[in-house]
């Protein structure tokens, strides 16, 4: 017996089973497991719990219970073959019942449990018609004085439409000072803006330097134009070659740009040939010289 308990307790251990664990899944007292593992089969209640605990205690860790019982057959307690087989088959569904026990209880009530869900459902909807069908009564009218003959109705559609009309007002109103706000709005923007100016500030007889401050529009447009010859023109916007070109006699060259730009620089090879313009204010190139640079910086 002593092997027996041995093989099953080294089973149990591998799967990393405490006996509260074994007790838990085979509900079986743990006294009785410990018993088992020592071999002190006396402890049990009988010859058949004996081979019936140590088959649930053997499949529980993994083992083959039948195949350890039949190895070990000459030294467990002898029972008949019939009330082993009853007896296992009583052992593995006790569990079963127990944990099955509440399902079935509501299972069985499940048919009078709709029942009174239903007489639940019925009152609450009668409940609700009684309460509502006799809330609209005296609403539109009233009694006046001892003559319960006369009657004097009260018109609900007077009142609708006064409040439909003073709506209408109050969104006129709003839809006025809305108007009136947007428009010194634009105004006030208008008077805070100021006029774009170009001013030379700088440069020697080839070279000249422009400042350009006020507001900047968000379209700028520089416009260069040939008249009386050809000019050949570099256009360099940020440190970045936009063009590099000859304006033929009597053609122009526009670059768009916007008001993020920090400078230009213009070279004019045939600067007596040449007008620029900067959103249409003229910028003088020097009639003496042929090759002129030219920097224009926003501020």
């Amino acid at each position: 017996m002593n092997e027996i308990g041995d093989k099953l307790k080294e089973a149990r251990q591998s799967q990393g089973y405490t006996l509260d664990d074994l007790q838990q899944m085979t509900k079986i007292q743990k006294r009785y497991l410990i018993a088992v593992e020592e071999g002190n089969l006396d402890v049990l209640p009988g010859n058949f719990y004996a081979r019936a605990f140590i088959k649930q205690y053997a499949d529980s860790v993994g083992l083959n219970g039948e195949e350890l019982i039949k190895e070990h057959m000459d030294a467990l307690p002898q029972v008949s073959e019939t009330t082993y087989s009853k007896g296992v088959e009583s052992t593995q569904t006790r569990s079963k019942t127990k944990s099955s026990g509440f399902l079935a209880t509501i299972q069985d009530s499940m048919p009078t449990i709709l029942i009174v869900l239903l007489v639940i459902a019925i009152i609450f909807a009668i409940y609700l018609a009684v309460t509502t069908g006799g809330s609209n009564d005296g609403s539109d009218s009233f009694i006046q004085g001892d003559d319960a003959s006369e009657v004097v109705e009260v018109d609900d559609n007077d009142d609708e439409t006064e409040e439909e009309e003073q709506d209408e007002d109050e969104q006129e109103t709003d839809s006025e000072v809305t108007e009136n706000d947007e428009t010194d709005d634009e105004e006030l923007e208008e008077d805070e803006q100021t006029e774009q100016t170009v001013e030379e500030t700088g440069g020697t007889g080839n070279s000249t330097e422009y400042t350009v401050e006020g507001d900047h529009p968000e379209e700028q447009l520089l416009t260069l134009s040939a008249e009386g010859g050809n000019s050949w023109v570099s256009v360099a916007i940020d440190g970045e070659t936009i063009e590099q070109v000859t304006i033929e006699n009597g053609q122009s060259l526009s670059v768009e740009f916007d008001n993020t730009v920090s400078d230009i620089a213009l070279v004019i090879g045939n600067a007596s040939a040449t007008t620029i313009e900067l959103n249409d204010i003229d910028l003088p190139a020097a009639e003496a010289a042929v090759r002129q640079e030219m920097t224009i910086t926003f501020e």
